[in-house]
Formats: C-alpha cells, structure tokens, sequence
C-alpha cells in the first residue's frame, strides 16, 4: 500500500499517512553548513571519509550515535555552532509553526542521521512511544532531508498504527516530511544503494493537546495562558513511559524541549 499524501489540517489526519512539503535550502542551508563541516562537497560521500563503516558489524542502538561523524558533528554541536541552531531554530518557529498551530514543544536540536551503504541509521524498528523509547503520546515527528533518501536509504514507515505496510519515505534534498512516528512503527533496512543519507529529524509536542490533568508535560506550564490560544478540551492524554529520552534527557523545557509561542495577533 502506498502511504498517502495529505495536508495536515489537524493533528488526528497523521493517523491516514504523512505529509511532505519542500523548504528553501538556500533561507535554511543545513545540507551546505554540515558539508563544509566536514570537508565534503557533497553529503551523499560522506561514507569516503569512514569506509570501513560500510564494512563493519551491524550498528545497534547502543553505538549508532557513536560513529566517527556522530562524534565529531555533536562535539562541534555542543561546543557552540550558532549558525546551525539559530537556522533550526528559524526553520521551526517559521516553517512548523504555519502548520502545527503553537503553543508547542520542539525538540531543541534535532537529531543527526547518517545512513551509510551496507549498515542501518537507526537499528530498531520501533514507535517513538513504545516502552523502549518512552516518548510523550501526541509528539509529531518531522524529518528533514539534506540528502536524498530513496529506497533503503530512506526510513520506513507504516501508513496506520499496527498495520504494518511499510514504505520508503522518499525525499529530495530540499523537502521534509511530517509523520506519526509516534505510533506507526519505522525504521531502517541496510542501505543497498550506493550513497549515504544525511538527514534531521525532531519532534513537536502540541500543548492544545492536552487538558493539563494527569501526568503530562504540561503540569510544568501552568503560567501559559492557554486560553488565550483557544484550547479545547482534549481529554486525559496519559503518563509518560520514561521519565527522560533514550540517552537521557528529561522531557521538559532546556532539556530535550524548547517552548515556541505565538506572537500575539
């Protein structure tokens, strides 16, 4: 079955499949910032720089993150590369934000994949809110492509939670694509063609979403004036499967979130 198209009116149509839309890589350059990083005219070499990686042993979700050029490109992260996060952050605040309506949560820096020929991105098919992940239910995950992801270089997903007929999610370089990885399994298989991916990928929280009852995130934003933004009564959304992301960072603001707000009409 093929995943289906279509435009995100409201949180629940991510249920029926993904929506896919192009930016403007010239306003948002990531794919030009992280080649230059690593000296590379074009990121679908990037494996040149490392290939015994193509030829090692399976990577698993203990050391998928550890590969040379994770290492290097979250050393250059953490140290400060502003030209980077101040671009993110520009990309959410004006691109997210025509579509998934704010107040939301956003995942502060997005995280960095490399899908080298003949290994995985990411090792385990998983949902983001199953018990190994712990993810926050209603999290909306995007992913931006800064190669293109085709065939096995792209990730799979299913089109509705548990019915397990996946597809690639193919993109161009200059396109990102929204989805409920939330709940639809997705994944990786080895990668058979001949060039790397290089792609982002992040996750919005709405706060509309939740009625402010039980354990959600947003018991810790009782100062926001939801009622200014229109909320609705969504009903009780559930506790949190961990209480911090896999390599642990806890799910409030200035840990794995930051908070975007409207700017008053």
């Amino acid at each position: 079955m093929k995943i289906q198209l279509s435009t995100l009116k409201s949180v629940e149509c991510l249920e029926a499949g993904v929506h896919k839309k192009q930016y403007n890589t010239e306003k948002y350059p990531f794919a030009k910032m992280v080649a230059a990083f690593f000296g590379v005219q074009n990121l679908t070499e990037l494996h040149l720089l490392d290939e015994e990686l193509c030829g090692a042993e399976n990577l698993t979700q203990e050391n998928e993150a550890e590969t040379s050029f994770h290492k290097k490109y979250y050393e250059k992260l953490n140290s400060g590369w502003p030209e980077l996060t101040d671009t993110f952050t520009n990309f959410v605040e004006s691109e997210i934000s025509k579509i998934i309506k704010g107040p939301f949560l956003y995942q502060t820096t997005p995280s960095f994949r490399v899908h080298v020929p003949n290994q995985t991105a990411v090792s385990k098919w998983h949902y983001d809110s199953d018990p190994s992940h712990g993810h926050p239910d209603w999290e909306i995950n995007i992913q931006i492509a800064l190669t293109k992801a085709f065939d096995t270089s792209a990730t799979w997903v299913e089109s509705v939670p548990g019915l397990g007929d996946y597809q690639p999610m193919n993109l161009e370089s200059n396109e990102y694509i929204i989805f409920n990885g939330n709940k639809c399994v997705h994944g990786n298989y080895a990668n058979k063609t001949e060039d790397t991916r290089v792609s982002y990928d992040f996750r919005v929280l709405p706060c509309l979403m939740y009625d402010g009852y039980g354990e959600s995130i947003f018991s810790l934003y009782r100062g926001i004036d939801i009622k200014r933004f229109k909320a609705t009564h969504h009903g009780f959304v559930g506790k949190f499967n961990s209480p911090h992301s896999y390599y642990g960072k806890e799910w409030v603001p200035g840990g794995y979130y930051t908070l975007y707000t409207p700017e008053e009409q």
